[in-house]
């Protein structure tokens, strides 16, 4: 495409979209710090459906005027795993496969009828919030002749795949509400629109609406699995891991992917948005032509600083900084760079603990998991290793969200503290021999952090290494990649030393979900350790209870940890999300935070800020620093940046 080559608003079969992370449902962000969830322009978008030029710069431009073309490369440390829309369980994979697909809607603020409509064209809610009529866009096309994508295809999907026991989807249980698990009714009311009836109250409703996060799968694609009942094979099946069936439904599609190099996105000629936002007026103007650069290209760097210097070089247009290198690039304009800053990104770092029974045994002790929040401080970490980029967190919910508790509990870095708590907490064969902790056999406790290797992260471990060295402990300092994290340590998936029964919890050995297959002491991951960096949790900050009960229930989806918590966590979820209003749900909330805070199941450290450099061709990268977590969704998206003369200039 030549350079500078305007895009005009037209009336024409032309769709468009935009790829987000942030409209995936909230256990969709298990994501590292600063990689899956730093993937640039890939938040979700939405913006001013009220005017129709874009703000750059301090400066309006036409619609008419925006410049198109240009290949927008993107540096990332993140893993090169696919697309794959049958197994998304990780951000990452979230974020590349909606480059591809986009979803149901945008939400652009706590109401129900306030979203930017994606694939559904419309939703009409019934008060309470019992039933609702999803109407889809009648230009959805599947690609590789699979047709359109219709209410049938949805319903498959729920019946064969979405719900079917032998596919262990990892959200199959988002398809059912309250205790009993009843399931959410769905039916066709015609080609176009699904009924969904709603056994109990369901107030937060669309945060928790389901079918406006799925992928759907083409039919013809998954029909022999489903017979064969092959889950792996679905999950492993080219067209899957490419998603080559996605057709008009995202505004990118995959041109090439080589592992552990680059994934290369090249512009959807036929983006249904685009027809939308010709014809629809709660879609913003920009869409009319998105998105305006030729080709988006994620390129994989094994550093976090050589993509900064490649940045630098003018190699590549955007990257993730870490807060301990901002400083560096505020205000620095001889670079020829941009920063951006987002204080509201709904993710939680943390410092995971195993509680499975190839951890530590003595961290399923409270007492033992405060004396660590006291030797891992969260206020030294944001104001030291964050350099105050952050702000500090004492449960699974950031301070600026609706929910967050008046009186949390809070540790106050006291080494004589955890000592004294580390002898209440341990069992009577532990105990300290001058200042060294040692165990039952009498040697030094030893224990393990896992993480994968970074800026931030080296130094977290550092930091924790040396204050429990202050309390007699030793710690091991053990790298590996993003996707080693996951599967060798995360995800337990071997039976534990000495159980030789059937894996699962109940009498029917029933299983949480890939990420939790069964209690503790039945099954481990492949590699033993006792503590965890770089992996933190997303949430939906107007719906944590369902990322409380996902992550720290007994059965949740995502309890990898083995966490077994003394209350009901999941029936305090279903109370909550099945409340007559969202402000009867707001006391249970709060106290599941609460509980969370005194608890500690991991050591809740901070809520941390995003920063993007861009090269100052990029425009139309959002306000920086937008003034609420509504604006941040709705500036952000691939969609919408472009290239200030039509060329990245390289």
């Amino acid at each position: 495409m030549p350079s500078g080559n305007k895009r005009r608003k037209q009336q024409s079969d032309e769709d468009g979209g935009e790829g987000g992370l942030d409209r995936r449902r909230v256990m969709q962000y298990m994501a590292a710090t600063g990689v899956a969830a730093s993937l640039a322009g890939c938040n979700s978008g939405g913006g001013d459906t009220t005017t129709s030029g874009t703000t750059t710069s301090g400066t309006t431009v036409s619609q008419d005027e925006i410049p198109s073309g240009g290949t927008f490369i993107y540096g990332t440390t993140g893993n090169t795993n696919g697309l794959n829309v049958f197994r998304v369980g990780d951000g990452e994979t979230s974020a590349r496969a909606e480059m591809v697909m986009d979803l149901g809607y945008v939400r652009e603020s706590p109401a129900y009828s306030d979203f930017l409509p994606l694939w559904f064209e419309d939703m009409t809610v019934e008060q309470p919030v019992n039933q609702i009529d999803i109407k889809l866009r009648e230009n959805l096309q599947f690609g590789e002749g699979h047709g359109e994508l219709t209410a049938d295809d949805y319903l498959w999907c729920i019946d064969n795949i979405w719900t079917a026991d032998w596919a262990n989807f990892t959200y199959a249980s988002e398809f059912t509400v309250g205790s009993n698990e009843e399931p959410i009714q769905f039916e066709k009311v015609d080609k176009y629109t699904i009924r969904e009836t709603i056994p109990n109250s369901r107030p937060f409703f669309p945060y928790n609406e389901p079918l406006s996060y799925m992928f759907p799968i083409p039919k013809a694609i998954a029909q022999s699995y489903v017979e064969d009942q092959n889950a792996e094979g679905l999950a492993q099946d080219n067209a899957i891991m490419r998603a080559t069936f996605n057709g008009n439904l995202g505004p990118w599609d995959l041109k090439r992917w080589s592992q552990q190099s680059v994934m290369e996105f090249e512009r959807g000629e036929d983006y249904y948005l685009r027809e939308a936002a010709a014809n629809d007026d709660r879609v913003p103007e920009i869409f009319t032509e998105a998105p305006y650069f030729d080709e988006y290209h994620f390129q994989y760097f094994d550093k976090a600083q050589t993509a900064r210097q490649a940045l630098q070089a003018g190699e590549i247009d955007a990257t993730f900084i870490p807060s301990t290198q901002v400083g560096s690039y505020e205000g620095n304009d001889s670079d020829n760079l941009q920063l951006y800053q987002n204080p509201y990104r709904s993710w939680s770092g943390y410092l995971g603990i195993n509680h499975r029974a190839n951890g530590w045994s003595q961290l399923r002790n409270k007492k033992v998991r405060h004396a660590m929040a006291h030797i891992y401080n969260n206020d030294f970490v944001v104001e030291n290793i964050s350099e105050g980029r952050a702000a500090t967190q004492n449960t699974l919910h950031p301070s600026w969200g609706p929910y967050a508790p008046d009186d949390p509990v809070t540790f106050d870095g006291s080494i004589d503290k955890a000592k004294e708590l580390l002898k209440e907490g341990t069992s009577s064969d532990y105990g300290y021999s001058g200042d060294t902790f040692v165990g039952p056999d009498g040697n030094q406790v030893e224990l393990t952090v896992v993480y994968q290797s970074g800026e931030t992260d080296d130094l977290r471990a550092a930091y924790l290494k040396q204050r429990l060295s202050q309390v007699g402990i030793a710690l091991n300092q053990e790298t590996t990649s993003w996707t080693s994290l996951l599967s060798n340590y995360f995800a337990p998936g071997q039976k534990a030393s000495g159980f030789s029964g059937t894996i699962g919890y109940g009498e029917d050995n029933t299983s949480g979900g890939p990420y939790n297959p069964g209690p503790w002491d039945e099954v481990v991951s492949g590699n033993s350790w006792d503590f965890m960096l770089t992996l933190g949790f997303g949430y939906g900050p107007l719906t944590p209870a369902g990322t409380i009960a996902s992550l720290f229930s007994e059965k949740g989806n995502f309890n990898a940890y083995g966490y077994t918590p003394d209350e009901n966590l999941a029936a305090m979820r279903d109370e909550a999300q099945t409340a007559e209003s969202r402000e009867a749900a707001q006391s249970t909330i709060q106290e599941m935070l609460l509980y969370l805070s005194e608890e500690r199941p991991v050591i809740f450290e901070y809520n941390p800020y995003n920063y993007y450099a861009y090269r100052n061709q990029v425009q139309n990268i959002g306000e920086s620093p937008p003034d609420s977590y509504w604006k941040m969704l709705q500036d952000r998206s691939s969609t919408r940046m472009f290239f200030s003369n039509g060329s990245s200039g390289r």
